[in-house]
């Protein structure tokens, strides 16, 4: 059993290099696992309309492919995304969750993006159904022209250390630890990190996948070498493009 975890990429219509890159790892590091987890904020911007962006189309077609290949596809919408199942699944063949627990070689699993816990009231406000509505009735050319000038505001996606947020998604991954689960996945914090406790049968890992270009990082599962924080060789160029 492989599985591969990544997130955090922030796709958009800018930078086609980004897009390039995320679209060879697909084709070549998740092509070579069982499972893939996309743990949200994969683009920049995306609402579920009946189509695709064309400046996406390129990561949703490699998508289709190793899904064709017979991988099984997760993808946990993060805060930039909104109602996704209704392109992905249908497009992808994935499966769109907020959250999944699973057992991967008899351990209990809990993969999140883990914007849900941090979000507070403006989460709150972009994830309601008559936001959604709203984004429905404008149209995916005018909400995406809002959705880039509002991320300004709303979002940063080239965070900084911040040690308050690094404790508190510990913290929120020890609660679920807690409630036994045997493995934590979660992204959101764009830093990667890995934490360990207890041996043998009550061993538990906490991991966060940290940001795809910041830190050029993902996390890897293999039966027989367990979870890990990994490095891929792709990387941008100075200007981003």
């Amino acid at each position: 059993m492989k599985i591969v975890f990544f997130s955090d990429t922030h796709l958009d219509k800018a930078h086609e290099n980004k897009t390039k890159i995320v679209e060879t790892f697909i084709r070549e590091v998740c092509r070579d696992a069982d499972v893939v987890f996309l743990l949200g904020d994969l683009f920049e911007f995306y609402h579920g309309y009946e189509g695709i962006y064309p400046w996406y189309r390129g990561v949703a077609d490699a998508l289709k492919d190793i899904k064709g290949d017979g991988k099984t596809i997760y993808f946990l919408e993060g805060n930039h995304e909104f109602a996704m199942g209704r392109f992905f699944e249908s497009y992808t063949g994935g499966r769109c969750a907020d959250s999944v627990s699973i057992d991967v070689d008899g351990k209990r699993l809990f993969v999140a993006h883990g914007d849900k816990f941090v979000g507070g009231v403006v989460r709150a406000i972009l994830k309601a159904r008559f936001t959604g509505k709203v984004m429905d009735f404008l149209g995916p050319r005018l909400t995406w022209a809002i959705a880039m000038v509002a991320r300004i505001f709303l979002s940063k996606t080239e965070k900084t250390f911040n040690k308050k947020s690094f404790d508190a998604f510990r913290g929120y991954a020890r609660k679920k630890l807690d409630q036994g689960f045997d493995v934590v996945v979660l992204a959101h914090s764009h830093a990667p990190d890995k934490v360990e406790s207890g041996s043998g049968e009550n061993r538990k890992i906490y991991l966060n996948t940290g940001d795809f270009f910041a830190y050029s990082t993902y996390v890897s599962y293999e039966t027989g070498k367990g979870f890990e924080i990994m490095k891929h060789p792709y990387h941008i160029t100075d200007d981003g493009q």
